[in-house]
């Protein structure tokens, strides 16, 4: 054919057909995509579902008190806080370095005994809190409270190189941990 003939055909053929000509390919790439969608949706959905469960599981076994939904939390969401003494009067930078030291203690914590909950936790966003307690006394009582509902615990103890006497415990870090978990311990506290 050459292109008179094609020009005569174009011609003789109606409308209609040559848009459904062109409405054949773009309706195979929306099936294709909604198609793609609905795969992809489904396996995600699977692999997340799963580390929900193993991760309510894994709580369970570590907390050793209540039901995997009390531990787990109603919220699924996770959190740690960072509880300063308030009464040592230290430095914005020296708090600052405390709470640096008990976010990475809590972490290798986790990290050794329960990587699950530090993916979930991860998956989170990682949310750090800092909230002030008035002296020592009550750092100590919080951390029972924490150990109590098998929460992860770290206590820093300061080296004395700078403002704090050697040994003073400076902050303590919660969690991380299921939010309302880690809010039975620390949510009364005020935020530093």
């Amino acid at each position: 054919m050459n292109n008179s003939n094609l020009d005569k055909q174009q011609q003789t053929e109606p409308a209609g057909m040559m848009m459904d000509s062109l409405y054949g390919p773009v309706a195979l790439g929306i099936l294709a995509g909604v198609g793609c969608g609905l795969c992809l949706g489904w396996h995600l959905s699977g692999r997340f579902g799963r580390s929900s469960r193993s991760m309510m599981a894994a709580l369970g076994n570590s907390a050793g008190a209540g039901s995997e939904a009390s531990v787990m939390g109603e919220s699924g969401e996770f959190k740690m806080i960072l509880v300063v003494r308030t009464d040592l009067k230290m430095g914005k930078g020296k708090a600052a370095a405390q709470c640096s030291h008990a976010a990475v203690s809590a972490y290798k914590q986790v990290q050794r005994r329960n990587p699950e909950l530090l993916k979930q936790w991860e998956y989170c966003g990682q949310p750090k809190v800092v909230v002030k307690a008035p002296d020592e006394d009550c750092l100590l009582e919080l951390l029972a409270h924490a150990k109590e509902v098998g929460l992860p615990v770290s206590l820093i103890q300061d080296a004395g190189r700078t403002q704090i006497a050697p040994g003073s415990r400076t902050v303590l870090g919660v969690g991380p941990g299921p939010a309302d978990l880690v809010d039975k311990v620390t949510g009364h506290l005020k935020l530093y």
